[in-house]
């Protein structure tokens, strides 16, 4: 009987070892965040993030998601790259990020020049020295001009932030900020790129009925 009690917690044994080794030991919850982004993410957007359902389950969806790699992409191939991805599942589809940030050379701005009203869909910010924002649900865009040492003119980038997190506009902004600022000295732009405090935003009044 001894015998046969020493086998069986063996196996037990043997098989929670074996569980342990197969699980996902990468950083979730509070400690993705923390890590994920090159560590743009501060702590009031992780407190705010806590209120979301999915918060335990957050993990980075892919390590090799870099500002670094991003801004590369952008200058050597001139096409848009992730420098930031968080996910709520284990597939390899953007659709199942919580966050993104995505930065695209070239674009128009994000509204025009003469604009000067926000509308029902989107609130729009003039940002000044050509930068533009804009608020959707869930989003934030910025658009900034920069220039490059061995260009002939500048060429614009828009910074696309995306979440399903419960985080305020300004903490969206906020984040968006540190990420193109950390995007920005990586693209070595040599124009002053100054970015506002989102707490200090206005947007274009909204369009009237």
């Amino acid at each position: 009987m001894k015998r046969l009690r020493v086998a069986t917690l063996g196996v037990a044994l043997t098989l929670l070892t074996s569980a342990g080794c197969g699980a996902d030991s990468s950083p979730h919850g509070a400690d993705a965040l923390k890590t994920a982004c090159d560590g743009i993410i501060d702590s009031g957007a992780i407190n705010e993030a806590r209120t979301s359902s999915d918060f335990d389950d957050l993990h980075v969806a892919a390590k090799s998601t870099s500002h670094a790699s991003a801004a590369k992409t952008l200058l050597d191939e001139d096409h848009a790259a992730y420098a930031c991805r968080i996910s709520r599942s284990d597939s390899p589809e953007s659709r199942s990020d919580a966050v993104s940030i995505k930065f695209t050379p070239g674009l128009n701005s994000l509204f025009p020049e003469d604009q000067e009203q926000s509308y029902s869909s989107y609130t729009a910010y003039k940002l000044g020295n050509g930068m533009q924002a804009t608020m959707e649900a869930g989003s934030a865009d910025v658009y900034y001009p920069c220039k490059v040492k061995g260009k002939d003119s500048s060429f614009s980038v828009t910074g696309s932030f995306y979440s399903t997190l419960d985080l305020r506009p300004e903490t969206r902004f906020r984040t968006l900020f540190r990420s193109s600022q950390e995007m920005s000295k990586l693209l070595k732009c040599e124009n002053n790129i100054d970015f506002p405090d989102p707490a200090t935003m206005k947007y274009l009044p909204l369009q009237k009925d």
